[in-house]
């Protein structure tokens, strides 16, 4: 007991009750250890050692000093009391703040209910005059009409009565001016009679003399016809002899038939471009950037089709560069896409070969699993799903690059 006293001084005593009692603050390891030494510290002291060591210890707090616990305890539960009169102050007032919201939130819509049905209200009025000023201006429409025709009925009125006394003036001198009118008409008919008789004539003669018109307008327009088929027969000779041959005359029949085949030429070669343009979107690397396939594809779906440029150059006369460039290319694409696809399956052997050389699988082997039966079990598992696979985008990558190389070089060729 002595050397308990000797040991525990008053400010290693009031350490170790801090120590404890911030490690209840938090989850620390050492509080359970704490406590006990602080209990045990405090128990070996007798009740007189024990409130003397105390209140040396209270002493060593800040702005304590030598206050005792009674009081103390007095002035926290005082403390107490004032705050909670405090918040059940403040509780009422918050109470009363808000009724007094709800008095003001039901005002506001009661507000906002009668602003709307003033603004309504206000609308039908504004429409009602609206309405009210465009009768009005109907009406005031109507009545210029009115009053227009007033007026001109007014004006018709006065220029009949005007009318009528000339004519009850000049009706005296009617009867002499009758008769007068009557010979006069008479020699007319005679005029008309001996007009009608010279106009036949010159009808006739006029019927005869266009009829001999015509036959010699018809006689050289055949002639300059065969001379233009002539000329235009010749000029094809001088391009295809062996089939606009020297010996033939062209009439307006052959011309007539040359159109017809034309027509089924155009026909071919406009599937041949819709066959060129399906190959290149199915033969296209759309995932590589600078595939030579997605640009022509993209270019001949951008650009004017055959049609439209056999049509512009018809029609204007002008770019016909572009249509025998296009014709060009189609019919070049059209043979590269048949000779890229016999070399890919002249070389699909060594393609093949080359997939279903077992020595490049990744197979394992060990020492219960022999060389052949994990060939046998990658292939099943692995082999018979992936290379057909594999094989398919390997002949389609091969088929649009040699499609490609045979394109170049049929078009370096003249």
């Amino acid at each position: 007991m002595a050397e308990t006293l000797e040991t525990l001084a008053p400010g290693r005593l009031a350490l170790l009750a801090r120590a404890a009692v911030e490690g209840a603050r938090y989850a620390a390891p050492e509080r359970a250890a704490l406590e006990r030494s602080c209990r045990e510290a405090l128990d070996a002291l007798e009740d007189g050692q024990r409130r003397a060591l105390l209140a040396e210890a209270a002493l060593l707090a800040p702005g304590q000093g030598a206050v005792r616990p009674e009081a103390a305890a007095a002035v926290e539960q005082g403390a107490a009391v004032s705050v909670l009169r405090q918040r059940a102050s403040l509780e009422l007032q918050l109470k009363a703040e808000q009724e007094r919201c709800k008095e003001i939130e039901q005002a506001y819509r009661r507000e906002q209910a009668e602003h709307a049905e003033a603004v309504e209200a206000l609308g039908l009025q504004q429409r009602k005059v609206k309405e009210l000023q465009e009768e009005r201006a109907r009406l005031l429409g109507e009545v210029g009409a009115l009053e227009s025709k007033l007026r001109a009925q007014l004006s018709a009125t006065e220029q009949a009565e005007l009318k009528y006394e000339k004519l009850k003036a000049s009706r005296q001198s009617v009867g002499a001016q009758a008769t007068e009118l009557l010979e006069q008409v008479n020699a007319l008919k005679a005029d008309n009679e001996r007009l009608k008789r010279e106009l036949e004539a010159v009808l006739q003669q006029r019927d005869q003399e266009l009829a001999r018109a015509q036959g010699a307008q018809a006689q050289a327009e055949a002639e300059s016809a065969a001379a233009v088929f002539a000329e235009l027969w010749r000029r094809l000779h001088a391009e295809i002899p062996e089939l606009f041959v020297e010996t033939h005359v062209a009439t307006a029949a052959t011309f007539e038939q040359l159109g017809e085949a034309f027509v089924e030429f155009v026909r071919a070669f406009a599937v041949l471009e819709l066959h060129v343009h399906h190959l290149l979107r199915d033969l296209r690397q759309v995932s590589e950037k600078s595939d030579k396939l997605n640009h022509f594809y993209i270019m001949f779906t951008k650009n004017p089709g055959l049609l439209e440029t056999l049509k512009d150059y018809l029609v204007t006369g002008k770019r016909k560069g572009n249509f025998v460039n296009l014709l060009r290319a189609l019919q070049a694409w059209a043979r590269a896409f048949a000779s890229g696809s016999y070399k890919v399956i002249v070389r699909s052997p060594v393609t093949i070969a080359e997939e279903l050389n077992y020595r490049s699988w990744p197979i394992k082997t060990s020492f219960t699993k022999t060389e052949d039966a994990a060939i046998g079990e990658y292939y099943k598992q692995t082999a018979v799903k992936v290379i057909p696979e594999k094989l398919g985008t390997v002949f389609r990558k091969q088929a649009g690059d040699m499609a490609y190389e045979d394109y170049n070089d049929l078009m370096k060729r003249k």
